[in-house]
């Protein structure tokens, strides 16, 4: 399919900059993939859509506040993004135009911003663990189109982030509050967590026109063999599962459910495009994404194109929020 399907128009009113208070007020689509039917209504009613017979499975990945805010040798200001970390003191980083140049922290802290081995890093003068504690900001999305703040750090969380290691959100989680949660669980959905750690790979838009030639980033996620079990149940049971974030299901769709894949990290470069052929995940939560995006493509495989870009069309039209802080969908 070209690029050119996974484009469209989306009134700049309409990126949410900051979330729904308090968390489940967002609004929620409900769509069901056999009826095409589509109802829109508050996500603390997701409830009603959801039994005691499904597994609902989230990501407990944490985002860490890997954006930093420095000054450089010549006092100029400089926005260093922590990618990936090689040792307590050496991370590699995006900053725009980058130079070999000392780094100056709000905390007094230094360390060198240099090229090694074809990539930036950061060497700190001590452990990267003081400046990120002491000087970091969470790392939302640059669409959200402001600098991040204190509350991001609790709104761009969600309240069952346990494994630290992302430096983006799961962001379909955001919606649930602890309450709700329990809830469900009281109702008697069976809720379970896997990890991903979500990479920057995750919000990058897709380049190649033909979307079948695009090199999708590698991402590690960590599912314990009892889920593995329960999946395997509730497939040969035909018991629906339910993924929370597309995150959730590239895991489960990557994993092939045997002991290679049980308790211990494993990699995973999946696309999931048109033609994809789901094994496991009958359900899925997720947010309004982003035109020509890994994600919308996602999600148009699950979905269908037609009915997808029916959402798409009737979310703006209804004035929903979208991106990472905006409403979300059910497909069913």
């Amino acid at each position: 399919m070209d690029l050119s399907s996974f484009v469209f128009d989306l009134p700049n009113d309409l990126i949410a900059t900051r979330p729904s208070k308090p968390r489940g007020s967002s609004n929620l689509l409900v769509v069901n993939r056999k009826s095409e039917k589509i109802d829109i209504t508050k996500f603390e009613n997701i409830t009603n859509y959801i039994t005691d017979e499904d597994l609902l499975i989230f990501n407990d990945t944490k985002v860490d506040p890997v954006l930093l805010f420095a000054k450089d040798e010549k006092n100029n200001s400089r926005e260093i993004l922590l990618v990936n970390e090689i040792d307590q003191r050496t991370w590699t980083v995006l900053t725009k135009n980058p130079k070999n140049t000392r780094i100056s922290f709000c905390n007094g802290t230094k360390g060198y911003l240099r090229k090694i081995n074809g990539e930036w890093r950061i060497v700190f003068d001590c452990e990267s663990s003081e400046v990120i504690q002491e000087c970091g900001k969470m790392p939302i999305p640059p669409y959200i189109g402001r600098s991040p703040d204190d509350s991001d750090k609790i709104d761009y969380q969600t309240v069952y982030a346990k494994k630290a290691g992302s430096i983006a959100a799961p962001t379909a989680g955001l919606h649930f509050s602890n309450e709700l949660i329990k809830s469900m669980k009281d109702n008697g959905v069976d809720i379970d967590y896997l990890t991903l750690h979500v990479g920057l790979g995750t919000f990058l838009p897709v380049k190649e026109k033909d979307i079948r030639n695009h090199k999708m980033h590698q991402e590690r996620f960590f599912i314990h063999k009892e889920l593995i079990e329960k999946i395997k149940k509730n497939k040969k049971e035909n018991k629906r599962i339910i993924s929370v974030g597309t995150t959730t299901l590239r895991a489960i769709e990557s994993c092939q459910f045997d002991d290679d894949y049980a308790n211990k990290w494993v990699g995973t470069d999946l696309f999931i495009r048109d033609g994809f052929q789901f094994n496991f995940v009958n359900g899925l939560i997720t947010n309004f994404h982003l035109p020509k995006s890994t994600l919308l493509i996602l999600v148009s495989a699950f979905l269908g194109y037609e009915l997808t870009m029916k959402c798409y069309k009737l979310a703006i039209k209804e004035r929903l929020n979208f991106y990472s802080y905006g409403d979300a969908m059910l497909i069913i």
